[in-house]
């Protein structure tokens, strides 16, 4: 009887330590972007850690998202440009109102800066 209830604790343990031990990992998705902004997701597809900007023209978007973002969610009202480098020098990528874009090949983790006045360089 004692080595039945040792096995059985023995295997509560165990059981109870693998599902502790498997790495879990909180996603975002395009569903996390508010109206009225525009989002940056570090993962393709909307995945992936989000920055929620407002529409707003933003020459560096900081060290912590610069070169970071693999697609994005434009939910304001008017275009959006993203640009290479900062102060909007580069190649300018416009994204419509509404557009989920992926950022692929020259894009991809690429954006410095965000213009909503318009895409002129």
């Amino acid at each position: 009887m004692k080595l039945a209830v040792r096995t059985a604790v023995l295997g509560a343990v165990i059981a109870s330590t693998a599902v502790l031990a498997t790495p879990g990992t909180a996603v975002a998705d395009y569903n996390a972007c508010a109206p009225g902004k525009i989002c940056l997701f570090d993962g393709h597809n909307g995945t992936g850690d989000v920055l929620q900007l407002d529409p707003v023209d933003i020459p560096n978007i900081g060290l912590a998202w610069n070169d970071r973002a693999s697609s994005m969610w434009n939910r304001s009202g008017g275009q959006a440009c993203i640009w290479l480098d900062a102060d909007y020098y580069g190649w300018p990528y416009s994204v419509p109102a509404g557009a989920q874009q992926e950022l692929l090949y020259l894009y991809d983790n690429a954006v410095t800066s965000i213009s909503v006045s318009g895409c002129g360089g």
